[in-house]
């Protein structure tokens, strides 16, 4: 039966500005309509990628191309009684995409899981956070497509995405934070918390030794989440009442704290693009501030190492 969730419009506010120039860095955000989105039901090939063969435009048909020319086909057989579910993209893979993207699918379909079996892309065997995160939904059966298969699907369940990438349904977030918040049996929020970045390939601070000297004068402790099971990332972060950290993946987990948090988000100077943890925050409540750093080598916020001064954020 189709799933319907109707069209939502979404206000947010600016935070305090640090400077009145920078109401431009949130302009942007001010306002967001969402449409209506419903279930499909499809026919077709599901790809080791996550996708599915009748998405994704021109692009779509040369990335089907490329994977037919290097995959078998095989039939997918579901568990008695349950229908193939689909719920994933190209993107899936990275933690960002799935906890605030495909997970919000599934909490919007939480009441009919148990009659779906949710179809895994290959790279899920390779990313333990995919399966783990699964825990909340106790009814939904999952299984992983093999590598170099894609299975050939007969009246699959597609759930689109409930936003567009970096926008957020706030009932759907906040409900499914407070979920995870309660399996995890966290203590009340009493954490302050850096997330360092340091461990990854960009987008590091690269000053963080002073930034941590500033931050744990103040009783933040530091912390590399990479290699954390997700249960435990989402008990420490249901306990911290004070999040800092650089744009990236780490700030995702502001999904698990407590309504009435304060998130601090170190951003690249002029940045007007990348609003997501912006975004999130006033989703699911959180009170949340910012910081500028200067790019070190580069101006691709994607990719770039910052600077931060260290006097601007004691």
């Amino acid at each position: 039966m189709t799933q319907t969730l109707p069209p939502e419009t979404v206000t947010r506010t600016p935070p305090p500005l640090r400077h009145p120039d920078d109401a431009r860095l949130f302009a942007a955000e001010a306002v967001k309509e969402f449409p209506a989105v419903s279930t499909q039901t499809v026919t077709g090939a599901f790809y080791p990628a996550g996708w599915h063969a009748d998405l994704g435009g021109w692009r779509g048909l040369l990335k089907g191309w490329a994977v037919r020319a290097t995959t078998r086909r095989e039939t997918f057989v579901p568990s008695a009684g349950r229908t193939p579910l689909m719920a994933t993209d190209r993107l899936s893979n990275g933690y960002f995409h799935w906890v605030t993207e495909t997970l919000p699918r599934l909490w919007w379909l939480r009441d009919s899981l148990g009659s779906f079996e949710l179809l895994m892309p290959e790279f899920a065997s390779r990313f333990g956070f995919m399966a783990e995160s699964l825990a909340v939904f106790p009814s939904l059966t999952h299984r992983t497509v093999p590598a170099h298969v894609r299975w050939r699907l007969d009246g699959a369940c597609l759930a689109p995405a409930v936003a567009p990438s970096g926008n957020y349904r706030p009932a759907l977030m906040v409900e499914l934070g407070r979920a995870w918040r309660v399996l995890s049996g966290a203590a009340a929020p009493h954490r302050k918390l850096y997330i360092s970045r340091s461990r990854a390939a960009r987008r590091r601070v690269l000053n963080e030794d002073a930034l941590r000297a500033v931050l744990e004068t103040r009783g933040f402790e530091t912390v590399h989440l990479e290699g954390m099971p997700f249960a435990d990332q989402v008990k420490l972060l249901a306990e911290t009442r004070e999040l800092v950290s650089n744009h990236g993946a780490g700030l995702t987990n502001m999904l698990f704290m407590v309504p009435g948090a304060r998130v601090t988000e170190i951003r690249l100077l002029g940045d007007a693009h990348n609003n997501c943890y912006f975004s999130l925050a006033r989703a699911l409540g959180l009170d949340y501030d910012y910081r500028l750093a200067r790019p070190a080598g580069g101006a691709d916020p994607h990719s770039t190492d910052v600077v931060v001064d260290p006097q601007e954020m004691e």
